[in-house]
């Protein structure tokens, strides 16, 4: 494993799954996102005052636990286009987020509510942007990134946009002072695609798992 802090608040750790581990976790995720009614989907964006042009910029997507309207930014308990619930996010989801924070990112009482799930693709990017429709605007955002290498772009203390490299098999975790940083996704790099991936994914394709707490406490 390779670990490093491209600012301070924010730690990226490359290498911190296992070719197995990274298998196992991308058969969950194909095995979720093929379910017909919650499963991976593309939503069908209508101009609203949010959206002049919309277009979601992946080529499709989910939510375990709370939904990410990308309608209007907000997180839901059901899903909007069927009204049924959400997966609950998996215990070992759960298990892992905090043993990533126990082990780069010390913060107490983190709760997961919402998992978004991406998939990206070669004509895929995400726009600069900041996450701030949670809550929480404090507790730390984890991604886990699965499949091709990408280009990560991020703010660093002064304001200044700079990037990094983040593989596959690799996690990150910004919090605390970086929290509101402008972050986005560029390019997906050719022949990257890790170790584990191979059954899932093909070149210049990425899963990516983002999981927050949305709620500044827990919600019963």
């Amino acid at each position: 494993m390779k670990v490093y802090s491209p600012r301070r608040d924010f730690v990226i750790v490359e290498d911190y799954f296992s070719d197995a581990q990274a298998a196992e976790w991308l058969s969950l995720i194909e095995a979720l996102g093929s379910d017909a009614l919650r499963g991976f989907h593309h939503p069908d964006l209508r101009p609203n005052r949010f959206h002049k042009a919309p277009k979601y910029p992946v080529k499709k997507f989910m939510c375990l636990g709370l939904y990410w309207n990308p309608e209007d930014y907000r997180y839901l308990d059901r899903l909007p286009y069927n009204q049924e619930r959400p997966f609950p996010i998996p215990e070992e989801l759960k298990n892992l987020a905090q043993e990533i924070l126990s082990q780069f990112f010390p913060w107490e009482n983190f709760v997961p509510q919402s998992v978004l799930v991406n998939f990206y693709t070669k004509d895929s990017s995400m726009g600069l942007h900041v996450d701030k429709d949670e809550e929480d605007k404090v507790s730390p955002v984890i991604g886990l990134n699965f499949g091709s290498t990408c280009r990560f772009f991020y703010e660093n203390e002064k304001g200044v946009m700079n990037d990094v490299k983040i593989p596959g098999n690799s996690v990150y975790v910004f919090g605390g002072s970086a929290r509101l940083m402008r972050h986005g996704l560029g390019s997906i790099y050719t022949n990257t695609l890790s170790k584990g991936s191979e059954e899932f994914l093909q070149n210049k394709e990425r899963v990516n798992l983002t999981i927050r707490q949305v709620f500044s406490k827990a919600r019963a």
